[in-house]
């Protein structure tokens, strides 16, 4: 069968200084030009307010990428592939029989200049707030900044559908990833010299916690958890140890662990169940769950528990930086992210331009940016950012109907 070349040139601007631009050259065969089609019209309808669309334009860019779909007549498939320089940098295939849906198919055709775009913006420091920074239709959940505001990591099911940890360089906007074979990943977290990560895996069947170097990690992953039950949610105390959750027959209880001796100390707390620690100088801030109430309490070194956020509307995810704790909670019906000033005792909201369940919020190391999930009706969840500016606060609590 005759076959013939579909030619679209598209050029994305991005206003703002200096200017970015995108030059997509975009083709298909002859069976593919309607999807084709699809991913030109997204592209377009998704496009944020940062980016101009041009088509059929010889402008000079600051990237250059080419997409090519085909329908494989023997395989029954359509296959999708971005290059740049000559390098293939994404590849989408959709099976019209099998399990994936075809919105997707297009999303993950598309996200690929989109990501493009939003990496490289936030290597800027250019955005406005909210800012979308992942585009993926894959799960993207989970965000943290190393100390030194290098990378951004996340975990995201976008290679295989298996959960893995991504690092964004924020100086040069490029996507890098960690996977851990035979593992789904979940909670990383730079330790504070930004040197080793934490995370909850499966490596070994059940949910374990280890640890890896950032650089030469593959033959370095160490398991720092033990027994059977579940460990979970883990978080740095200081360079080598760490806190995490495990369960038991009836409850679960927090695990201090030394990552060089592997020595562990339990600690029971008088909650049904507890959650997410959050070390905070001397103090450990977490969520204790009480006859079906979630709140966020302060355990202080004398061994007092001091309640710190707990309504009738489920606190969650705390996130600390100086005076200013950021949890979440659904007090108007939407898991939204709230600010509280620890020393005024002054709540306000921080998502209330996004209309869906935000979850996982994460301080950047000056504190000017908080990343986060937003979990968006349909879809799996992406990677924001927000400015996190404490004088310009809106909502406040008391100010709300």
């Amino acid at each position: 069968m005759n076959k013939f070349l579909i030619f679209i040139f598209v050029l994305v601007t991005i206003n703002s200084f200096p200017i970015i631009t995108l030059n997509l050259h975009m083709m298909s065969d002859e069976q593919a030009t309607d999807v084709l089609l699809d991913v030109k019209n997204k592209i377009e309808q998704l496009a944020p307010d940062y980016t101009e669309i041009i088509f059929d334009s010889a402008t000079p860019a600051s990237y250059d990428l080419f997409f090519f779909i085909e329908y494989n007549a023997s395989l029954e498939v359509y296959i999708g592939e971005w290059k740049e320089d000559s390098k293939i940098v994404s590849r989408c295939e959709y099976d019209p029989k099998g399990y994936k849906f075809y919105k997707d198919f297009i999303m993950e055709c598309v996200s690929c200049p989109l990501e493009k775009a939003s990496f490289k913006k936030f290597s800027m420091g250019d955005f406005s707030s909210p800012f979308r920074l992942t585009y993926h239709p894959a799960l993207d959940e989970y965000p943290d900044f190393s100390p030194d505001g290098k990378y951004i990591c996340f975990i995201s099911d976008r290679i295989g559908g298996n959960r893995n940890i991504f690092l964004i360089d924020k100086e040069t906007g490029k996507l890098i990833p960690k996977p851990v074979y035979g593992s789904s990943e979940y909670f990383p977290k730079f330790s504070p010299s930004g040197n080793k990560m934490v995370f909850q895996g499966s490596l070994h069947g059940n949910w374990n916690i280890y640890t890896m170097p950032l650089e030469n990690y593959s033959r370095s992953i160490r398991r720092i958890s033990s027994g059977r039950a579940p460990a979970y949610s883990p978080n740095w105390l200081d360079e080598d140890k760490v806190i995490y959750v495990q369960d038991h027959a009836t409850s679960n209880y927090f695990v201090v662990a030394d990552t060089r001796t592997l020595k562990r100390k339990v600690i029971e707390l008088p909650f049904d169940r507890i959650f997410s620690p959050t070390p905070h100088g001397s103090d450990l801030y977490f969520v204790g769950l009480k006859e079906a109430d979630f709140g966020i309490y302060k355990l202080t070194p004398d061994g007092s528990i001091i309640t710190v956020e707990d309504t009738e509307y489920n606190e969650h995810d705390p996130c600390i930086k100086g005076d200013f704790l950021v949890f979440t909670s659904n007090r108007d019906g939407i898991y939204r992210l709230w600010a509280k000033d620890m020393k005024t005792g002054k709540v306000w909201c921080l998502t209330e331009d996004i209309p869906y369940d935000t979850f996982y919020p994460v301080f950047s190391p000056d504190g000017s940016l908080i990343a986060f999930s937003v979990y968006k009706t349909g879809s799996e969840p992406d990677i924001w950012i927000i400015r996190f500016n404490p004088s310009e606060e809106s909502s406040p609590l008391n100010d709300l109907p």
